[in-house]
């Protein structure tokens, strides 16, 4: 089945640009960029594309700001580090984040550790600057605990799952595709997934100065991210067949993982704004940041947003 959503070409003649830089993550964007849309796209009129993969939010945003990429996806949480360090980044769309299921704070099944309480001085493992710092700490504020009532052990996800395997940390905050081929090689105990802890989602991100100077090719780029998303929305085992050789999983599982995500785009609103500043004064009232972080300044003019907001993502603002 192809793609059946009908979206208007956009015009990049006013661009002087013929090389974007898209940053990706195994764990998002992998399907665009295996099925190659943004070539198809934009070489025919005159852009060329250039990929660089990322193990993470931070180190895409990190490159972002030097200069490296133009583009690139994240969670709600890289983007108020970036900016509490100065970042010129500009929020460009609103996109889910990890849904309940696909993330969770894991022990070993035989730990002695039963609650989220039992943390309290244990050593948890967990990707510091990522969408998993604001879950362990929505997750710990449940219970009466702060980062600092546990020992953070800020290791990037692979590493996690090494320590974790290998019983150097207690504990472990796991995302999808690591939380499920734990779940499914070994055994662990979920002492609480994301059910019920609401985040502003994710977003896709430029550089202030590329957004502003792109505003069409920024659009056309955003409309095939969409496509992308609504065709694996609805064609979750095709694109499983397309992205498993790669993530090194079978079939089976990759669907399995693609079912634990939902696809779609939002555009900036007043509404995201919000709930994106909450999450960063948050983060800087318990010292998880230097400083208090505005998110707006990270923000587009209503006028830039009509620019390049494609149309059929501009009808779901609220």
């Amino acid at each position: 089945m192809g793609l059946s959503t009908v979206l208007v070409s956009c015009n990049t003649k006013n661009s002087n640009t013929k090389l974007v830089r898209l940053g990706y993550q195994n764990s998002g964007d992998l399907i665009t960029h295996e099925k190659k849309v943004m070539e198809k796209r934009l070489v025919p009129l005159g852009v060329n594309v250039q990929w660089s993969l990322f193990v993470s939010g931070p180190p895409l945003l990190e490159a972002l700001d030097a200069g490296s990429i133009d583009l690139g996806p994240t969670g709600e949480t890289p983007p108020i580090f970036a900016q509490a360090s100065g970042s010129k980044l500009v929020y460009l769309a609103n996109i889910p984040g990890l849904t309940a299921k696909a993330k969770a704070i894991i022990v070993p099944k035989d730990s002695a550790i039963r609650t989220l309480t039992d943390l309290k001085g244990k050593k948890v493992a967990y990707a510091r600057g990522t969408a998993l710092t604001y879950f362990l700490v929505k997750a710990l504020e449940e219970v009466g605990l702060k980062l600092s009532d546990i020992k953070p052990v800020n290791l990037t996800t692979i590493d996690g799952r090494s320590a974790f395997l290998n019983k150097t940390v207690d504990a472990f905050v796991a995302s999808d595709p690591s939380l499920l081929q734990l779940q499914q090689e070994t055994s662990i105990r979920i002492l609480r997934d994301g059910t019920g802890i609401e985040t502003p989602g994710g977003y896709y991100l430029a550089s202030r100065e590329f957004a502003t100077n792109n505003p069409d090719l920024v659009k056309a780029i955003l409309e095939e991210y969409y496509k992308v998303g609504q065709w694996t929305n609805n064609n979750r085992r095709e694109a499983a067949e397309i992205i498993a050789p790669k993530i090194k999983v079978d079939v089976p599982t990759m669907e399995q993982l693609l079912s634990r995500r939902d696809f779609d785009m939002k555009p900036i609103t007043e509404e995201v704004i919000n709930a994106q500043q909450q999450v960063a004064d948050l983060l800087y009232e318990l010292k998880i940041i230097p400083k208090q972080v505005d998110v707006r300044l990270g923000t587009l003019t209503p006028t830039q947003y009509a620019a390049i907001t494609p149309n059929i993502i501009s009808k779901k603002a609220h």
